[in-house]
């Protein structure tokens, strides 16, 4: 069997990569519908993905919420730079063991600003963050019992993908996230808080070589992985 497995949503032009390449089952984060529906039109164009998958016998799974939720998922990885001495979930699955959404980590050893900058950068294998930055007095007036010097970073909220609802209010110096609204940034600026933006994308796409390196190793060479060659990042910075 040859299984094909990529990161984000199957665009037209993976999909007849993995028709060329025959493949049997398409292993994507995103699932190209999120809406119910009750009719396939070929006017519409994530319709006409699923309606050439089906012609062709090709299966997806889109394991989105999973991934971001589970022990070693998207979350993790996107904090795994970083050395850190505690690591929770920030809405905790019940009785499931340190699986929820998001993530909370606390610093080994506080960092400069400056230096999450480049250690998430080279992680993700970007040349590019967008700084919401700490307004300085309320940094100031937010951590007014510790006194703790302006854009020294102990702890970090996380939230792969768009992180504004989830990261609202988590009580952290900086949050790491792939997008925020310009009012959701304005916000926690005015909280005393950073917020790196990475851009949707790179918060989930980097998480495949995990992925592969996994799914290797649990199949022992039954089923041949191939990442796509036509997958790429839908927005350029011109």
């Amino acid at each position: 069997k040859q299984w094909y497995q990529r990161r984000v949503p199957i665009t037209a032009g993976v999909l007849e990569e993995a028709i060329t390449k025959q493949c049997e089952f398409i292993l994507s984060y995103h699932p190209p519908i999120f809406s119910s529906f009750k009719r396939l039109l070929q006017s519409n164009a994530k319709d006409r993905i699923v309606m050439k998958c089906i012609a062709n016998n090709i299966s997806i799974y889109s394991p989105h919420t999973s991934w971001d939720s589970i022990d070693n998922g998207v979350n993790d990885w996107i904090g795994s730079c970083f050395d850190c001495s505690l690591k929770v979930p920030i809405t905790p699955t019940p009785s499931v063991l340190n699986a929820g959404m998001g993530r909370i980590i606390t610093l080994s050893t506080p960092l400069p600003l400056t230096k999450i900058c480049d250690i998430l950068r080279g992680h993700l294998g970007i040349k590019y963050l967008r700084l919401g930055h700490a307004d300085q007095e309320c940094w100031a007036r937010r951590l007014k019992s510790t006194n703790q010097q302006y854009d020294i970073i102990k702890t970090i909220g996380i939230c792969a993908g768009s992180g504004g609802s989830l990261l609202k209010g988590v009580d952290t110096d900086l949050y790491i996230t792939g997008e925020m609204s310009h009012h959701e940034v304005l916000a926690v600026i005015a909280e005393g808080r950073s917020v790196l933006l990475s851009e949707h994308t790179h918060t989930e796409r980097g998480f495949l070589v995990s992925v592969v390196k996994m799914l290797h190793t649990q199949v022992e060479g039954r089923v041949e992985f191939i990442v796509s060659e036509a997958d790429c990042n839908p927005i350029e910075t011109i």
